[in-house]
């Protein structure tokens, strides 16, 4: 993505320069009433901005024994029902940002009913094993 799309080139290299961290960017669309990907949580950490649409997203605190202070390997696919009550349930709208922190199991999912007919969402993320700690 940040190799063919200018603005985003100048967003990751401003942030790089920020951060000293690489860091890069995919774009996803999916359509409405429909989820991308099962809930997981990463071993990066992610900024989702909404583009287009809307998206529901849910974020819940691993499962017992499968929580890890800053992960440095993605998660397995979890299965809705193994997830207890959201930490967090938003709806993002075009021109919202929502942090998500490596290591907290995330779901998101196109908004039925939206004008759009479909959610496109830019995540934007520091690449694997990027620590700022010892």
């Amino acid at each position: 993505m940040q190799q063919f799309h200018e603005p985003v080139w100048r967003l990751l290299a401003s942030l790089e320069r920020a951060f000293g961290a690489l860091f890069g960017a995919n774009a996803y669309l999916t359509p409405a009433g429909w989820q991308g990907l099962a809930p997981h949580f990463d071993d990066v950490e992610v900024f989702m901005l909404q583009l287009e649409g809307s998206k529901r997203w849910r974020l819940y605190e691993p499962p017992a024994g499968e929580e890890f202070p800053l992960p440095r390997e993605y998660s397995r696919d979890f299965n809705p029902a193994e997830l207890g009550d959201p930490v967090l349930d938003c709806v993002l709208k075009p021109g919202d940002m929502l942090y998500l922190p490596r290591g907290f199991v995330h779901q998101g999912i196109a908004v039925e009913g939206d004008s759009a007919g479909f959610s496109h969402h830019l995540t934007v993320s520091t690449y694997q094993k990027t620590a700022w700690c010892q």
